[in-house]
């Protein structure tokens, strides 16, 4: 099965262009030659940890040149795991993987390239090793799991969406209560989009035996920044800590030290979204040095405060533009406009209906989070798992979200 999805993986990839090759070909036989040699040579893991980060860098600094074009799909993704793995064998942690085809899938396989989760070696190691088959159950559950995916995608994030477009496509008239409409709406439509891209990158995996981490875990149910960024894009903040943070000095070497690896890292974590999200990292990392100074008592109060803030720096993805975006978070505070918004709701683009197939989707969405462990825990038989994807596949059908103006191929963190 490995040597199937690995010439699946190489096709589709290949599909996107024949540039997105170089790239990954490169990181794929650097790392897997080097690990064989890394163990207690820092140089040789130097150079070729710099090699690879260096490309990502230069990636990122294609969007302000002509060069766009040359920009490989999946680069964010596969140059962290090219990282982990040979950081991981240097210190010994597992040994080099011997077997090429088994690595080239850990490094191409296609599910999570584009959109992650960014996994290790060592949680994919045993699965790509051992013989795996196709089961009713596995079909079921990750089918599930894809309809879930598909559902927060074209009926929540489709949505959203088409409002987020009609505010900032003039900023002289939506501004104001306006854009703090787009903040909140945007946070409900980055979740709903990436974590629904994940859902449907687990279930085709779950389809083919191969498990891989979730990467949410309500997110915004977290009480402060800190505790958000352990939520939210699981496996880029734990790489972030492990190959960043740590190696630093992480908290170890007093409060000053602790306060600068923190505001490192999030640059850095800033700096893998994209130049422009440098400042957007650097924010983040403050409220994390400072998140316990804002919480009360009241945990209801708490993620709500958490939420707000959470949604107001979402800004600099909304606009796009550092002084755009600034400009939007201040109009926040200084035009109050709510009466504007409310007689303005149905030009946004959205009629009756889909408000109200919106607020319940939503509504829907949080309660599945707040509950989400239980439910887990809860065993389901055959007759409701199948119910459970024919409403699924039926409510996707009837009110998803297609047509001009929104491309469902894209999810928002593929393009980082």
């Amino acid at each position: 099965m490995n040597i199937i999805l690995l010439i699946l993986s190489a096709i589709i990839y290949l599909s996107y262009g024949i540039q997105n090759c170089i790239y990954i070909v490169f990181s794929l036989l650097s790392s897997y030659f080097v690990a064989k040699h890394v163990k207690n040579k820092k140089m040789l893991l130097a150079i070729t940890i710099i090699l690879n980060a260096g490309i990502l860098v230069f990636v990122k600094f294609l969007p302000y040149t002509n060069l766009n074009f040359l920009a490989p799909l999946g680069v964010s993704y596969y140059t962290l795991q090219v990282i982990s793995y040979l950081v991981d064998v240097y210190k010994g942690k597992y040994q080099y993987e011997e077997n090429f085809l088994n690595y080239a899938l850990y490094i191409m396989y296609i599910p999570h390239l584009f959109i992650g989760p960014i996994t290790r070696y060592d949680e994919m190691k045993k699965q790509l090793q051992e013989k795996r088959k196709i089961t009713l159950e596995n079909v079921c559950n990750g089918l599930l799991r894809i309809l879930w995916g598909l559902a927060k995608k074209l009926i929540i994030a489709g949505r959203v969406s088409i409002v987020i477009a009609t505010i900032t496509s003039d900023t002289l008239s939506y501004n104001g209560c306006f854009a703090l409409l787009a903040m909140l709406l945007y946070s409900i439509e980055l979740y709903s989009d990436f974590s629904g891209g994940i859902d449907i990158v687990l279930g085709i995996s779950k389809i083919f035996g191969i498990n891989l981490s979730e990467n949410f875990d309500s997110p915004y149910f977290a009480e402060n920044v800190k505790e958000f960024w352990r939520r939210w894009h699981i496996s880029l903040s734990s790489w972030l800590k492990d190959y960043v943070y740590i190696p630093l000095g992480g908290n170890r070497k007093g409060k000053l030290r602790q306060a600068i690896n923190t505001l490192i890292t999030f640059s850095i974590s800033g700096l893998w979204h994209g130049v422009n999200y440098i400042f957007w990292g650097i924010i983040h990392g403050i409220f994390v040095l400072f998140g316990d100074k804002y919480k009360t008592r009241f945990k209801w109060l708490n993620r709500g405060i958490n939420f707000l803030i959470v949604s107001i720096l979402w800004s600099f993805f909304i606009w796009n533009n550092d002084g755009t975006a600034i400009q939007m978070i201040a109009s926040v505070f200084t035009k109050f406009n709510i009466g504007e918004v409310c007689s303005n709701i149905l030009n946004l683009g959205l009629e009756v209906a889909d408000w109200i197939i919106l607020i319940i989707s939503t509504i829907i969405l949080f309660i599945f989070d707040g509950n989400k462990q239980k439910l887990k825990e809860k065993k389901i038989n055959d007759e409701i798992r199948f119910s459970l994807i024919c409403t699924l596949a039926i409510l996707i059908l009837v009110f998803g979200i297609y047509g001009i103006g929104f491309d469902v191929n894209e999810f928002i963190y593929s393009k980082f």
